[in-house]
């Protein structure tokens, strides 16, 4: 018997589980993205689009801590809490004030995580740099 795809009954393909490293890599990345995206809302002054754009990179960042293991840790989850807390207020400071350059070094900050998370992903599957994600 042959299943024709997209039918019921069909094999569905799913792409495999990300492990959660990855996925800090991916909202990150996203992250920046948004970021971005904010700064450009607060250069044309539109409230609509500032508070979209403010409005998902909370949403990341609620994500991101979600993601944390308090059980499992330690010090290094109490400070990355902080820092995602941090930004956040950033975040919220630099729509308020119209600040890009808080958005900027948020920027920075998550390409530099990013960077790190991507080391210690790809360096450990033997790949000398990671790939475009």
């Amino acid at each position: 018997m042959t299943l024709i795809p997209n039918s019921p009954g069909a094999p569905v393909q799913c792409e495999p589980p990300a492990v959660p490293e990855h996925m800090v890599v991916l909202l990150l990345e996203g992250g920046q993205r948004v970021l971005v995206k904010l700064e450009e809302a607060i250069a044309s002054d539109d409230p609509r689009l500032k508070a979209h754009f403010t409005k998902k990179m909370l949403a990341i960042l609620d994500e991101l801590r979600r993601r944390l293991n308090h059980d499992q840790g330690g010090d290094l989850v109490d400070t990355l809490d902080r820092l995602y807390d941090w930004w956040h207020r950033e975040i919220l400071l630099a729509r308020s004030n119209g600040d890009v350059e808080r958005l900027k070094r948020v920027h920075a900050q998550m390409g530099d995580m990013r960077q790190a998370w991507e080391y210690v992903l790809f360096q450990g599957e033997g790949m000398s740099e990671s790939p475009e994600l």
